[in-house]
């Protein structure tokens, strides 16, 4: 009798120890010590900027140029402004210049640990302005005597870098480029007209550089100044059409451009490389153009 009562207490306690295992089976796992942070949230203002005089003074509201602020957000890495009109910025605040009226769609994103915070607002220009026919107008125009631009056969007239102003990934020999390159002109109106005469074909980097047969319409030009990536007055050019950008020069540059020089005979252009989808991609160009 003893060793039955033995046997049953046995069997009894393994029972237990295996309902035991199954209830501590059934718990979920569960790790301390992880607070995974949310995505921020993004706060945005614009505001248009003081008009000044020669002397300082102000005179009123600048109604072409913004001034675009972001909350601080805190643990944030990046950040970005698209101002809709073909210029980015990565600062928190940062001021914009809208020539033409119209409205635009000002876009903001944050990034942190947690994610991304974006934000919009629409911008509403009234008025273009309309700038007399002198200075960097005058030299790129032409004005009343229309000039017209045509890639310079120098050594380096076309150059590719990873960097603003760089050149290390390609530089242009001296009269390399074709001729479907060599007949392309390129000119800008003095009310803002930008025409882009390919002779019928055009370099396509896209493609392996080979020769497209292109028909290109005509499209606008702004010309804002002192917005370059240092301080030069910058040309934006507007999409010729949906599906192609304005560049100039070559295909795969653009949409806008510093004006790193201009004479009457020599222009000297630095601007972003592109996918053919408007989008800016890595790399810069450097572009030199002499009068025709």
């Amino acid at each position: 009798m003893v060793t039955d009562m033995k046997t049953s207490i046995n069997i009894a306690l393994m029972g237990t120890f295996v309902l035991l295992l199954a209830i501590q089976g059934c718990k979920p796992f569960e790790e301390e010590g992880i607070d995974l942070p949310g995505a921020p949230s993004a706060i945005i203002s614009w505001e248009f900027i003081d008009a000044v005089d020669s002397t300082g003074q102000v005179v009123g509201t600048d109604s072409n140029r913004v001034f675009v602020s972001a909350e601080p957000v805190e643990g944030s890495f990046l950040q970005l402004w698209d101002f809709g009109n073909g210029q980015t910025s990565d600062q928190s605040s940062d001021t914009t210049y809208y020539p033409v009226e119209g409205e635009y769609m000002l876009s903001y994103a944050v990034h942190t640990a947690g994610g991304m915070g974006t934000a919009t607002a629409t911008v509403m220009i009234d008025q273009t302005l309309e700038l007399p026919c002198e200075g960097t107008k005058a030299l790129l125009t032409g004005c009343d005597n229309q000039r017209s631009w045509k890639l310079s056969n120098e050594s380096g007239a076309i150059s590719v870098g990873p960097a603003p102003y760089s050149t290390e990934w390609y530089t242009s020999p001296a009269d390399g480029h074709t001729e479907w390159q060599v007949d392309d002109r390129y000119q800008f109106t003095e009310d803002g007209a930008y025409l882009y005469n390919n002779n019928g074909s055009t370099m396509n980097p896209f493609d392996g550089y080979v020769e497209t047969i292109l028909e290109i319409p005509p499209t606008t030009y702004s010309l804002s100044e002192g917005a370059g990536t240092s301080g030069e007055d910058q040309i934006s050019l507007d999409a010729f059409d949906e599906a192609l950008c304005g560049f100039m020069g070559v295909w795969d540059s653009g949409p806008y451009y510093d004006i790193v020089e201009l004479t009457e005979s020599r222009l000297v252009l630095h601007g972003p490389i592109q996918g053919g989808d408007c989008v800016q991609g890595e790399g810069w160009f450097t572009i030199v153009f002499e009068a025709d």
